[in-house]
């Protein structure tokens, strides 16, 4: 049964006080769920409605607010600065992953949701009214949801060849400078605008959403996925079929490349095998995204990034603005007419796709890489994204899975000395996010390896979920592909014939 909320009313200086109208819509609510209701607005919901209540919570209020953001200024301060040494050396702090599932990560999550309405929180500081959400009629997913590249074909086609999409050639001036990376063509960027005076249109991709082009990495996974389905193409199927195929294998890869990489081993062994224990949805018009996969377990990318990457052999040991896409464009109505072909990204210093190791993902944990403010806002962003969704604490996810939770001195140990003062509030009840990522580090537990289990629960069961009532999906009875297996080396690899 699925429940759609009414809007809450409220006026005047009674913004805060709950109307009689939305007391019994929340009593409604209730009820309904007691009978097995899982609630969903616009492609939004909880996977533990049971738990949408203030005592499950990590409280309400200004001292709240407060607290939360001292806890974000506390994981600003100890942020994990570049040390120095060659980004593919390894180093303390570093993951067993390859960084290219940081980015990976990123891609799944923008591909999966978008809000209609802007990301932006309300301040934390002076906005009394700032309370959680008690219904998300509000937000709408222009997504579908699922694991069907949706970001990657709400975008042009190549008008020369329409079973194809449409890629953009990186720029070299008429000397030819910058040249070619070895075995690169020239169309290894997203097709742009062109130049313009207005930044809102100044050499932009030419597809809805942007968000993807924000890095320099991301925006070339966003290239190798349309590579990688004309590279389909050319082995002379249809444009239907190429993105039904292509579709199968991202579906593979986040299931059985990635999950694997970043949840436990036990519990993605359990959740491929048995199926969800704790979030089924049988009917695909129940599909939603749960707000505590969104919000909470899945955005784990920040902690995965590392504070330099060896992006290519002219970009070495760079930091997160070298690595913005619009820094590597220049000015509004200035500069190349696309990516400058000396940004083109060097997957082998990602990905094992060579002799030499790789770089690695940074550990889960706390501990995020980047300048202070950067990772301080950041950090604001996500405590206050999951204070707005009403999230339960981890205390009480963990107890809702029959876990010992992390609490009071065991919380405090597993965090660094530089966090524990702005924790203490929490310390019974955690914001979810932070939960998370305080249970992967912990050193008696995953050790920064991989989610802990309420992060690895959540997120495998909610992808298993997603990818069941996706297109063409891999977990349909009877449903036959063309492919063993299709690891994030094989999309790459994949893409790169098309530079033959």
């Amino acid at each position: 049964m699925r429940v759609e909320r009414p809007l809450e009313m409220t006026t005047g200086s009674d913004e805060q006080r709950p109307s009689t109208r939305e007391a019994i819509s929340a009593r409604v609510r209730s009820l309904a769920i007691e009978a097995g209701a899982r609630p969903s607005d616009h492609g939004f919901g909880r996977m533990f409605p049971t738990l949408a209540t203030p005592s499950r919570g990590i409280g309400e209020g200004p001292r709240t607010l407060k607290d939360l953001a001292r806890l974000a200024t506390a994981m600003g301060a100890c942020a994990e600065a570049p040390s120095g040494r060659p980004p593919r050396r390894r180093a303390e702090g570093d993951a067993d992953i390859p960084a290219a599932y940081a980015f990976l990560v990123e891609f799944v999550l923008n591909d999966l949701v978008w809000e209609r309405r802007p990301a932006e929180e309300a301040a934390l500081a002076g906005a009394p009214a700032f309370v959680p959400l008690g219904t998300f009629s509000t937000l709408f997913n222009r997504r579908s949801g699922c694991l069907d590249l949706e970001s990657i074909y709400d975008a042009p086609r190549d008008p020369a060849a329409v079973r194809r999409m449409l890629l953009g050639e990186v720029w070299r001036n008429p000397l030819g400078e910058p040249a070619l990376p070895p075995r690169k063509g020239p169309r290894n960027d997203l097709p742009r605008l062109p130049r313009a005076l207005d930044p809102a249109r100044d050499r932009v991709p030419r597809m809805s959403d942007a968000r993807n082009d924000r890095s320099l990495p991301l925006s070339q996974l966003h290239v190798a996925f349309l590579k990688a389905h004309n590279a389909l193409v050319a082995t002379g199927r249809s444009f239907e079929a190429a993105r039904r195929a292509l579709r199968q294998r991202y579906q593979w890869m986040v299931l059985f490349d990635l999950l694997p990489k970043i949840a436990d081993p036990a519990v993605v062994e359990e959740v491929m095998s048995e199926g969800p224990l704790l979030w089924r949805q049988d009917r695909p018009g129940d599909i939603f995204i749960p707000v505590e996969f969104w919000a909470a377990a899945f955005a784990i990318a920040p902690s995965l990034a590392r504070p330099s990457y060896d992006y290519n052999r002219h970009l070495r040991d760079a930091e997160g603005a070298a690595l913005s896409t619009r820094t590597a464009l220049g000015p509004s109505g200035s500069g190349p007419d696309g990516l400058p072909a000396d940004r083109i990204i060097a997957w082998e210093g990602f990905l094992p796709l060579e002799a030499e190791a790789p770089q690695r993902a940074r550990r889960l944990d706390t501990i995020l890489a980047g300048a202070p403010d950067t990772v301080e806002a950041s950090a604001l962003r996500h405590l206050s994204r999951g204070y707005r969704l009403g999230l339960p604490s981890g205390q009480a996810v963990a107890q809702h899975l029959g876990l010992r939770p992390l609490r009071d001195d065991t919380l405090l140990a597993v965090l660094p000395e530089a966090q524990r003062v702005a924790a203490l509030p929490f310390c019974e009840a955690t914001p979810l996010w932070f939960y998370i990522l305080a249970e992967a580090g912990d050193p008696a537990g995953p050790a920064g390896k991989h989610l802990g289990p309420v992060g690895s629960r959540i997120v495998a069961e909610a992808l298993w979920t997603l990818a069941r009532h996706s297109d063409a999906s891999i977990l349909a009875p009877g449903e036959l592909r063309d492919f063993d297996r299709f690891t994030l080396s094989d999309l790459v690899l994949l893409a790169a014939e098309e530079d033959g």
